[in-house]
């Protein structure tokens, strides 16, 4: 089963899954030619482990495997990897070994090791973090809003919270207890968004020191028959008071609950309303007797499009509000469906149980200028209902009756035509038109950039299998000058 240079045999389904993973860590030219292999060792007698790092964050990935007994470690590009399970089925070994060009395994970074207890997070907590994540800081600027807070600051049965912000919107949950002696600041990676760490429930988390006495974390999951552990430090310094940003109850003059099909519907409706390019990006949350509507246009001299959602409960005065889409719809998508405002120039809150997003508004040029074609409801046009339609009753078809004569003294009055319905606004469909090519045009995109990836893979593949024919050739040929000259000696 072993050779002496693969003394590892992995299923291309399991390296498959794991080098999203470790390519969230490796970039595609790194400072160091260390920094671009994956370090691998054994876990176990059927299980190898695979580790990738950028200094900051570490990812190490358990997959079953067949181990040679005795296994020393050894690094391997990423690309060197990629390429040995292209074109591969999912059942096919891939055999691993060390090879030639790969640094030293010994120049590899230390792994800080953190062995404390673990604490387990539990369903609630690994998504609030999540969805903290999703609203941190991506200014390289701001390390400290790069984040996700876990406070345990709050004094009562269930006043932790877990927050994230990037100053315009914040995220924050409640109701939980940590099971932590002090607050704790994780950092932000692209890395947290990776399927298999997203989907695993639960987490572990420890806390520990470096040989250096720097603070550092280590959360732990596994998801069917892979083990993962990401390994970083914490952030130092004190987070910002995020408490000072949440309004108050009274501070509110307007609520709106939604359903959850509406919040459905939103999801599904904004990214096809005009105005992408636009600064911020703004949507508007038009409230009016009961009814939510968002307003979008496509240039700043157009006119807002309402374009209607659903009836909702809604308690207080009309109002208006203008807000960055992609803010509004991840509160929609996070299932926020109580939607508190006062004005068109303080911030919103959505809100569910313990869970809240404050939004601050963005100004709009215009605001009162709204059109309002007779457009359907988006909870009827994306999210219609699942209840089974009755059967319809057989039709029976009328017997012919003559018509009555027309008395003397009156005249015939013409029979009634069926009322015409007017078409929709022309100019509104064609919006509508370009916003589903734009659609199109970005799943298009998408589907040519994987063909483009299976391209340069299959010309990477013929390359090699060329350089491979290359060699035979040669090797034929110097057995045929071999049996020629041996015949001649013969002769």
């Amino acid at each position: 089963m072993f050779t002496k240079t693969h003394p590892v045999s992995v299923r291309a389904a399991d390296l498959k899954a794991a080098l999203p993973g470790l390519g969230k860590l490796i970039p595609r030219t790194p400072s160091l030619a260390v920094l671009g292999c994956v370090k691998v060792e054994a876990a176990g007698p059927q299980s190898v482990r695979l580790t990738a790092t950028d200094i900051d964050f570490t990812l190490g990935v358990e997959v079953p495997a067949a181990v040679e007994k005795g296994l020393l470690p050894f690094l391997l590009p990423l690309p060197r990897l990629r390429e040995l399970v292209t074109g591969l089925r999912s059942d096919e070994v891939v055999p691993l070994g060390p090879v030639i060009k790969a640094p030293p395994v010994g120049e590899f970074p230390e792994i800080p090791q953190v062995r404390t207890p673990g604490l387990t997070l539990p369903e609630p907590v690994v998504t609030s973090l999540l969805r903290a994540f999703a609203c941190a800081s991506n200014d390289p600027t701001r390390a400290v809003l790069r984040s996700a807070c876990l406070d345990t600051s709050g004094t009562g049965e269930k006043a932790h919270r877990i927050v994230g912000t990037n100053g315009r919107h914040l995220f924050s949950s409640n109701s939980m207890h940590l099971p932590l002696k002090h607050s704790v600041i994780l950092p932000d990676h692209p890395l947290w968004h990776w399927k298999p760490l997203a989907e695993t429930r639960p987490w572990t988390l420890r806390l520990g020191k470096d040989q250096h006495g720097a603070e550092v974390f280590r959360v732990e999951g596994r998801l069917e028959d892979h083990a993962w552990s990401v390994t970083g430090r914490l952030l130092d310094g004190p987070y910002p008071n995020y408490r000072q940003v949440i309004p108050g109850p009274d501070q509110f003059t307007t609520t709106v609950t939604l359903s959850d099909v509406a919040l459905e519907a939103i999801t599904r409706l904004v990214p096809r309303l005009p105005g992408k390019q636009l600064a911020n990006r703004p949507v508007g949350l038009h409230c009016e007797k009961g009814r939510l509507g968002l307003l979008a246009r496509g240039d700043n001299d157009e006119p807002w499009i309402l374009h209607p959602i659903d009836r909702g409960e809604m308690k207080g005065p009309d109002v208006t509000v203008f807000l960055n889409r992609d803010y509004f719809e991840k509160a929609a998508a996070f299932g926020l469906h109580r939607i508190s405002m006062s004005d068109e120039m303080s911030a919103v809150q959505f809100s569910r149980a313990g869970d809240l997003m404050v939004v601050m508004p963005v100004r709009a040029i215009d605001p009162s200028r709204i059109e309002r074609p007779p457009l359907v409801p988006a909870v009827e046009q994306f999210a219609p209902s699942t209840k089974p339609s009755p059967r319809p009753a057989p039709v029976v078809p009328p017997q012919p009756q003559a018509p009555p004569p027309p008395k003397p003294d009156q005249p015939t009055k013409p029979a009634k035509t069926d009322t015409v319905v007017q078409p929709t606004d022309p100019l509104v469909a064609a919006r509508q038109q370009v916003a589903e090519a734009d659609e199109a045009l970005l799943s298009a995109r998408k589907t040519l950039k994987g063909v483009r990836r299976s391209l340069h893979a299959a010309r990477v593949q013929r390359s090699e299998t060329k350089r491979e024919l290359g060699g035979f050739r040669g090797l034929l040929r110097k057995l045929q000058r071999g049996r020629k000259h041996e015949a001649k000696k013969a002769s």
